[in-house]
């Protein structure tokens, strides 16, 4: 299993995934050594065996709601998916690998899916899920969960109860760019450009508090003048003469502000405004969802938020709540606004 993780950060992948595939495997072999089974003692039977013993505290509770679930139906797609990584790495190693085997069963009995005609249209939009391929191991369906978000209200409170200038900094660098708190972390001074008000978002591995730009995707975003104020602002009457080259920094030891710091940041605001029901993931979704309110082109949200592609921003956040549906039928004359 070690092996098949140096391989993943071998070929660049995110470290967030190469630790939790860690985590899915670890809880894969927990699994095998509680059934009394081996790598090569698989099938797409024992991998669903595994989902519900993943998924729920207990294999002989049968749950009476989904809301009984330990682990949320993606997580547990996410360990499947790791389990049929592993295996496909074990199979490339060699005939007589251990786990060589269980790769082929599972790929005899894999779900395939296939299309008697292909045609033109099959090559747009999202056709290709319908051309013919394999998957190893059952999925569970997938839930679309509503994004928690923030009020304007809610963001002034929040805002309010921070006790100094770096804090305030962290909270409106999410609310108005939705930045991931990776890459806000990551953040050096050479990355702002107060005069031209801009942002450089840099994919960097030597961060000493592990900070990183997930995907590894750099870019360039506006800021607004209120940050770029408050940044200059917090340079001159909070960080001084302080040498170092990163924005968020543990005034005490003077070293890079960790995952764990900006954490506990999190925490004080939470009891001091009584609203535990959020993140600085939150934040970023709350941005999204004001800029697609305001009527900013998907295309231009994706690009400001840094998704890969523009398919990404359009499944995440296509929701709609009461108000946005009632506000879309009053702007389209299908009802009259009450006044």
């Amino acid at each position: 299993m070690n092996r098949f993780l140096e391989y993943l950060r071998s070929v660049e992948r995110p470290d967030n995934s190469v630790r939790a595939a860690a985590y899915d495997l670890r809880a894969y072999c927990e699994f095998l050594l509680e059934t009394g089974r081996d790598y090569d003692d698989v099938s797409n039977e024992v991998l669903a065996f595994f989902a519900r013993w993943y998924r729920y505290p207990g294999v002989n509770v049968a749950p009476i709601v989904d809301s009984a679930a330990g682990r949320s139906r993606s997580s547990t797609n996410r360990a499947l998916a790791s389990i049929s990584g592993f295996y496909r790495y074990l199979g490339s190693l060699g005939e007589n690998t251990v786990g060589a085997s269980g790769l082929r069963c599972l790929q005899q009995s894999s779900q395939t899916y296939t299309r008697p005609r292909i045609t033109v249209v099959d090559n747009v939009g999202n056709a290709n899920r319908h051309r013919n391929g394999n998957r190893l191991g059952p999925r569970l369906p997938r839930t679309k969960q509503r994004l928690k978000i923030l009020t304007i209200q809610q963001v002034h409170e929040i805002l309010m109860e921070c006790r100094d200038r770096r804090d305030r900094l962290l909270i409106m660098l999410a609310f108005t760019t939705g930045m991931r708190v990776g890459q806000i972390l990551g953040l050096r001074h050479e990355d702002f450009d107060t005069r031209a008000r801009l942002i450089r978002i840099e994919s960097r591995d030597s961060n000493p508090n592990g900070a990183r730009s997930k995907g590894r995707k750099s870019g360039t975003i506006p800021m607004t003048e209120q940050v770029n104020r408050l940044y200059i602002e917090y340079m001159h009457e909070e960080y001084g003469y302080i040498d170092s080259p990163f924005v968020f920094i543990n005034f005490e030891t003077l070293e890079p502000m960790t995952y764990s710091a900006a954490d506990s940041i999190i925490q004080r605001l939470r009891r001091k405004t009584g609203n535990d029901q959020w993140s600085i993931h939150t934040l970023r979704h709350t941005f999204v969802t004001l800029s697609r309110r305001a009527g900013v082109p998907i295309d231009v949200v994706s690009s400001l938020v840094l998704h890969k592609n523009i398919q990404t921003t359009i499944d995440m956040y296509s929701h709609l709540d009461v108000e946005d549906l009632r506000r879309t039928l009053i702007e389209h004359g299908a009802w009259e606004e009450v006044t």
